[in-house]
C-alpha cells in the first residue's frame, strides 16, 4: 500500500514523499510541495498499481526511449517514426541531459519541466538535434566537392544544390513548440500504458495559441490560366493531372501507370511496398474528368517510363516537381505557387462549383470531415443572399441627390426676406 508524508530533503526544502513496499523492493518519490498534489500523485499511483497488478517501473530514460522507438517501427508510418525520434531525441539529450542533469527516469518529470522546455525552445536555447543520416551525407557530398571540380550538369546541380538547404534554425515557430508538446503527450501516454509512467506531466502546461488558416490558399482562374501558359507541355500536362484529381505531391511522385485504368475512368491511389512508400492517409479511388482523360492519355503515348506516369530524365521517380512549379510561377509573375496550392484549389473550385463537403472529402482522402471545412468559407452564396436583405436600409438615390434632399427647401416666404 502506497502512501505520503512530509520529508526534509539534504537542502533543506520540505517536501511530500511518496513510499510503496517494504525493504529492497521499497520505492520512494517525491510526490509534490503541497498535500494536495502528493495526493493527486498517489491516486494515479494507486490506479496504476490496481490496473497492472505491480507500482509503476522506474526504468531509466535511454531504456524507456529505446522499446518507444521499437513501438513506432512497428506501429508507425517511416515518416511518423522520423519525426517523433527527433523531437524525443532533442528533449533527451538537448533538455533533459543539458540543462536538467539530475532526471533519471520519467517519473521524476513535473510539469514546470515541460514549462521550462517549451519556454527555452521558443526563445531559440534548445536546438533540434540533427539528423545522422543528413550530416554523413553532407560530409560525403563536401569531400566530393574538394577532390573534384563538379560540372555544371542538371544532375551535379541537383545532388551539390542539396548542400544550399535550409539549416536548422535557433528558434522555431509556436506552431512547431505545440507540435512537439502534442509527441511528448504521445510519448509520456504510451509510458502510463506500459506502467514506466502515471501521470502525464503534459496535461496542465497550455500551449501557444496560433491563428488557425482561415481560408485555403489557392489559385483563382486567372491565376492558373496565367500559369499553364508558361508551362512547358510536359510541364502542363503534370500540373494539370495534380490540379484535376488533387493528389499530393508524394502521390504524383509514386503514380504508376498500373494506377490509371482508362477502361474504369479511375486512378488507384495505393501503397508501393516496393519503394516503402504508403499515402498519407487511406488508399482510395479519384474518378478520372474527360479534361483529365484526354490530358493523361496524350501523356500516355508521349511516355518516358512503361512503370511511372511521373518520371524524370532517367525514368527515376522525379523529386524536384516543387522547384519546377516555383519556376514556372516565377515565370507567370505568380506570387506564390506550390504542389498543395494546386491540391488546395480542386477543392476550393468543387466547393464553389455545389459540391458537397463530404464529396470533397472523399475526392481528397480527408479522414476527418473537419479537415474539409476549410473549403466551405469560400462558397459565399448562401451568404450573399442573406447580406442581400439589407437591402432596403440602404437609399435607392445616388449621393448628389441626397445631398440636395438634405438641404432645406426655400420657401417663397424666405425669397420676400432675403429680397
Amino acid at each position: 500500500m502506497a502512501t505520503i508524508h512530509k520529508r526534509r530533503l539534504r537542502s533543506g526544502e520540505l517536501v511530500w514523499e511518496l513510499t510503496h513496499g517494504t525493504g529492497k523492493d521499497r520505492q520512494r518519490l517525491v510526490a509534490g510541495k503541497t498535500r494536495e498534489e502528493a495526493q493527486a500523485v498517489l491516486n494515479q499511483f494507486n490506479r496504476q498499481l490496481a490496473l497492472h497488478g505491480d507500482a509503476p517501473s522506474g526504468d531509466d530514460l535511454d531504456n524507456v526511449l529505446g522499446r518507444y522507438t521499437a513501438f513506432l517501427k512497428t506501429n508507425r508510418r517511416y515518416g511518423t517514426q522520423r519525426r517523433y525520434v527527433r523531437v524525443l531525441q532533442t528533449f533527451h539529450d538537448c533538455y533533459l541531459r543539458a540543462h536538467q542533469p539530475q532526471i533519471k527516469t520519467l517519473r521524476q518529470l513535473r510539469p514546470v519541466h515541460i514549462e521550462d522546455y517549451k519556454n527555452r525552445r521558443i526563445d531559440g536555447s534548445i536546438v533540434e538535434v540533427a539528423d545522422p543520416e543528413v550530416g554523413r551525407r553532407e560530409t560525403e557530398l563536401r569531400q566530393s566537392l574538394q577532390t573534384s571540380s563538379p560540372t555544371h550538369t542538371w544532375r551535379d546541380n541537383a545532388r551539390f544544390g542539396w548542400l544550399g538547404r535550409k539549416k536548422l534554425r535557433p528558434a522555431v515557430s509556436p506552431r512547431t513548440v505545440n507540435y512537439e508538446l502534442q509527441v511528448l503527450s504521445t510519448y509520456f501516454r504510451w509510458a502510463i500504458t506500459r506502467n514506466v509512467l502515471f501521470i502525464n506531466p503534459t496535461t496542465t502546461v497550455e500551449r501557444f495559441r496560433v491563428s488557425k488558416q482561415a481560408l485555403p490558399k489557392f489559385l483563382t482562374s486567372e491565376q492558373l490560366k496565367k500559369l499553364f501558359a508558361a508551362c512547358s507541355e510536359r510541364e502542363r500536362r503534370l500540373f494539370m493531372t495534380i490540379l484535376l484529381t488533387g493528389m499530393r505531391r508524394g502521390e504524383a511522385v509514386h503514380l504508376t501507370w498500373a494506377d490509371v485504368n482508362f477502361e474504369l475512368g479511375v486512378i488507384f491511389i495505393q501503397a508501393k511496398p516496393e519503394w516503402d512508400w504508403k499515402p498519407k492517409t487511406d488508399e482510395r479511388i479519384i474518378p478520372i474528368s474527360p479534361t483529365l482523360s484526354e490530358v493523361l492519355q496524350q501523356h500516355h503515348a508521349l511516355r518516358r517510363s512503361d512503370g511511372l506516369v511521373f518520371p524524370n530524365k532517367e525514368g527515376n521517380r522525379d523529386i524536384h516537381i516543387l522547384p519546377k512549379l516555383k519556376k514556372v510561377a516565377r515565370r507567370a509573375g505568380l506570387p506564390h505557387a506550390t504542389v498543395h496550392a494546386l491540391r488546395h484549389s480542386f477543392g476550393a473550385h468543387l466547393r464553389m462549383a455545389g459540391v458537397s463537403l463530404a464529396d470533397i472529402a472523399d475526392l481528397m482522402g480527408h479522414k476527418d470531415l473537419a479537415t474539409t471545412q476549410i473549403y466551405a468559407k469560400v462558397q459565399q452564396e448562401h451568404l450573399r443572399k442573406e447580406v442581400a436583405k439589407l437591402a432596403p436600409l440602404a437609399p435607392d438615390n445616388t449621393p448628389e441627390e441626397r445631398t440636395v434632399r438634405l438641404l432645406p427647401e426655400s420657401t417663397p416666404k424666405d425669397k420676400d426676406q432675403g429680397s
